[in-house]
């Protein structure tokens, strides 16, 4: 490849890398990457003639709930013996339990589950049997304000994360520069693939206890609960990771130990191999193998790891040698490299694309958010290294110039890492596309229950069901519902809600004109001096 060739690889990357990213933001929305309610049986707020055999809840895509549960309390907040939960007839996006004949009263179902991606969800609602209503002041309260998630636990996760990713590049994107000719077979080289790796296989298995923890509000005590590591494995992306982590510590120190075979057929199918199952075991840990476009997203995902693992690792190795490297090993590397950000870039996009489905999910959600800081690094890095690049390809090498530039991409891919650990612990369900949005809040002991339906530009249907902590029969004496966007200046809306039933309310003809995170108010007076408000966030995409 000529000079002139190497100055415009840098220039197409960057104009591809921009091309590419304005796309995925004028897109239209397609996917939810994580599991939202959809309906439950009995609905919220029914009033029923008589006991249900069974409570149901619908998800929007698959759910665990090995590390969840569904509880059942009566109208004085005592917990009510029910079936175990499970999958009614293998269908992974339904749980059921069973439950005993209940007297007539008032009832509060309390769910957790985890998402296919490991976030944990969760939820209340309440309904009645007979016109017996007995829910006492401060159950719903009580029941639903305890802590979702041991925070502890989640910031643990989030650095065991940022970890496991820098030693997936490490020993996978060291062992491929090793196995081409562009890095040493040094003592040094074998070092920082063997530490990395044991490091990385450390951490990915703490990750099995810290998920449990995380998921289930336990503290991080879990970690030498032996129970909690059973509990991981019990769920499915418990089983990735514990995949991924053997992959990286046993299959990397393996293949370090080994090196002196790099240039045999069996050391680098193993490589590859190890490489892609990395990849695979990532998707299936995390938001790769959730949401729409399952297939594409695994693929995706393996593409992801495996190009990010070449680009940073690779570029680790090189800095370290870059003073007795020759022009040959870093020409192959900058080839090498280029077409792993693009790879890494294209990928990325995909990604984005099926997880956010909207602009104002970018700029309105915490994942959206940490998605263009980490958008913002990569170009920073891919800028620096067109730089890297142009220095290399110059007849006369600047090895001090270059030493500097390579030392800067390094620390733009810290950066890199960093923000992606936080990105695989965000949840993405806040970019929601076309799904029926549900919330459930409460305020002073009262419970509001909202479906919206479709969740979508234009006209919608809403459903409000209210409960009060003396009788879920009571109407309140006042009720007020409105819209509003204060981030463009939109002024309250007001809903006019139709009475649909006791303690039921509908809006048959709720409109959202554009594309927003909507702010949607509740206020209901029950007399003189008690007042509640229901506030939340409807992103419509």
């Amino acid at each position: 490849m000529g000079r002139s060739s190497a100055r415009l690889v840098p220039r197409a990357l960057v104009a591809i890398v921009i091309g590419i990213l304005a796309t995925s933001l004028i897109a239209p929305a397609v996917a939810l990457a994580h599991a939202t309610l959809e309906s439950t049986d009995p609905a919220a707020g029914a009033v029923l003639d008589q006991s249900p055999s069974v409570i149901t809840l619908k998800f929007s895509e698959a759910v665990d709930i090995s590390l969840g549960a569904v509880r059942l309390f009566d109208g004085a907040g005592k917990a009510i013996d029910v079936g175990t939960a499970e999958h009614p007839g293998g269908q992974a996006s339904v749980v059921q339990i069973s439950v005993p004949q209940l007297a007539d009263g008032s009832y509060v179902v309390d769910w957790r589950v985890v998402s296919a991606d490991s976030h944990p969800i969760e939820g209340a609602f309440t309904f009645q049997v007979g016109q017996t209503a007995n829910l006492q002041p401060g159950v719903i309260g009580d029941i639903v304000s305890r802590e979702p998630t041991d925070r502890a636990a989640g910031t643990a996760l989030t650095i065991t994360r940022g970890v496991v990713t820098a030693a997936i590049a490490l020993v996978f994107g060291g062992l491929l520069a090793i196995a081409l000719g562009i890095a040493d077979t040094s003592r040094r080289n074998r070092l920082i693939v063997i530490v990395s790796a044991v490091i990385g296989g450390i951490f990915g298995l703490l990750q099995l206890p810290l998920e449990v923890a995380y998921a289930t509000g336990r503290s991080m005590s879990a970690v030498f609960d032996g129970g909690a590591w059973s509990d991981a494995l019990d769920t499915r992306v418990g089983v990735a990771w514990l995949v991924r982590a053997l992959l990286i510590g046993v299959v990397g120190v393996v293949l370090a130990v080994t090196m002196r075979h790099r240039e045999q057929m069996w050391w680098r199918s193993v490589l590859v191999a190890a490489l892609l199952g990395v990849g695979v075991a990532s998707a299936f840990g995390g938001h790769g193998a959730t949401g729409r476009w399952h297939d594409v997203g695994i693929v995706t995902t393996v593409i992801h790891v495996a190009a990010m693992a070449a680009w940073l690792g690779g570029l680790v190795l090189v800095l370290c040698d870059v003073t007795r490297i020759d022009g040959h090993r870093l020409h192959l590397f900058s080839t090498l490299a280029a077409i792993a950000i693009l790879l890494v870039t294209i990928s990325g996009v995909v990604q984005a694309i099926r997880q956010l489905g909207s602009l104002d999910a970018l700029t309105n959600t915490h994942y959206g958010i940490l998605l263009m800081w980490k958008v913002a690094f990569v170009l920073l890095v891919v800028a620096v290294a067109a730089v890297s690049r142009r220095l290399v390809w110059r007849a006369e090498l600047d090895r001090p110039r270059l030493q500097r530039t390579l030392a800067m991409e390094v620390v733009g891919a810290v950066a890199i890492v960093v923000v992606t650990a936080m990105l695989m612990g965000a949840n993405p369900s806040q970019a929601l596309t076309n799904k029926p949005f549900s919330a459930q809040l409460v305020d002073n002991g009262y419970l509001a229950s909202i479906t919206i339906e479709p969740g979508r530009v234009g006209l919608n249907e809403m459903h409000l069901y209210l409960s009060n902590p003396q009788s879920s029969l009571t109407e309140p004496d006042d009720l007020h519902v409105q819209i509003s966007d204060p981030s463009r200046g939109v002024a309250p809306i007001d809903v006019a809600m139709v009475r649909s039933g006791a303690s039921h309310y509908t809006a048959p003809n709720l409109t959202f004109p554009y594309s927003a995170t909507w702010t949607l108010t509740v206020a209901a007076r029950y007399n003189t001096f008690d007042a509640v408000q229901f506030t939340t966030k409807v992103p419509i995409p």
